[in-house]
């Protein structure tokens, strides 16, 4: 009788010991973060190009915080193409991910693969860049009106309130189109700053903006000031006085804070500024944001993303 009990105790112990050890392990998987069924999150994400430092920063930060928070990442790169990028989201639908993350090549072409989103009832993001039709959850970005005034103040402030001024824009994205109205804003209060041109760059790569930093300077030799809608276009202008064989007295500001913009501020020649995004942090927020969702929470329709104003004073050792 005393072997029997001894041998129940035995058995009563070892189930113990091994349901312990199943709610262990259960307890190692609910780090990855559950929707409202306790199924994984699984989080879709769709950059415009994944050829730039910008949105490398981006991408670390969405996969930095998936990792951190347990959810699955499908990332795609539409390499600035559109027709592409359309069909990277039917993908991400078919595979039917809980919440997509958009950083769109183009705010209008866009719009089809937002709308396709809707009918399938998966929530849209949009990183950086807003769609202009579609139903969008959360919009996460700089607030780029601010940022373009804030740049355009600081010319204005460099030049001493007069002289020539070219905007070099880019392709028609709702991040560039704020930025340069934020520079129109600014300069509007010194009525002696002219805006003798404003371009657009054919596309949002290095290549474009040094054809059209080119243009400017061949149409303005006398140009005093370049806002670009990002550090693309104020290395642009560099590089195009650089390479020329006239002398040109103009400086260049430009928004992102990529490195390469860093270092030519440090150099203190002819790229003056540039106003600092935080990539790294959008794409951490994003992800943030859609774990909210997918778990049917409320979220804010605008999140802001701090700026900083990086000049010769304060640009050395900034990195996203």
């Amino acid at each position: 009788m005393k072997k029997m009990i001894a041998v129940i105790l035995v058995l009563a112990l070892t189930i113990a010991l091994t349901a312990c050890s199943t709610g262990g392990e259960s307890g190692a998987d609910t780090t990855a973060a559950p929707d409202a069924s306790g199924e994984k999150i699984t989080v879709g994400v769709s950059f415009m190009t994944l050829n730039s430092p910008f949105f490398e920063a981006m991408q670390r930060g969405v996969q930095e915080e998936a990792d951190s928070s347990g959810v699955e990442a499908v990332i795609s790169d539409a390499q600035l193409n559109s027709a592409q990028q359309i069909s990277s989201v039917e993908n991400l639908i078919a595979q039917k991910v809980d919440v997509i993350l958009l950083n769109a090549v183009d705010s209008k072409a866009v719009v089809p693969a937002v709308e396709a989103a809707n009918e399938a009832g998966i929530p849209v993001i949009c990183l950086d860049v807003m769609a202009e039709g579609g139903e969008v959850a959360a919009f996460i970005a700089s607030n780029n009106v601010a940022a373009g005034e804030m740049g355009g103040e600081y010319i204005a402030e460099q030049l001493g309130g007069k002289g020539s001024v070219v905007i070099l824009d880019g392709p028609p994205i709702s991040s560039f189109q704020d930025r340069a109205k934020g520079f129109e804003n600014a300069l509007a209060n010194y009525p002696d700053i002219e805006i003798v041109q404003h371009i657009n760059a054919v596309e949002n790569s290095m290549t474009a903006f040094v054809s059209a930093a080119d243009n400017i300077l061949s149409a303005h030799p006398d140009l005093d000031a370049v806002l670009a809608v990002n550090d693309y276009g104020s290395i642009a202008v560099e590089s195009a006085v650089e390479s020329a064989a006239k002398d040109f007295d103009v400086i260049s500001l430009g928004v992102d804070g990529m490195e390469d913009a860093v270092n030519a501020i440090v150099n203190g020649d002819i790229v003056a500024g540039s106003v600092a995004q935080q990539p790294a942090e959008m794409g951490r927020i994003g992800i943030q944001t859609a774990i909210k969702l997918a778990n049917g929470e409320s979220v804010d329709e605008t999140i802001d993303v701090p700026l900083k104003l990086l000049t010769e004073e304060n640009a050395e050792g900034f990195s996203w």
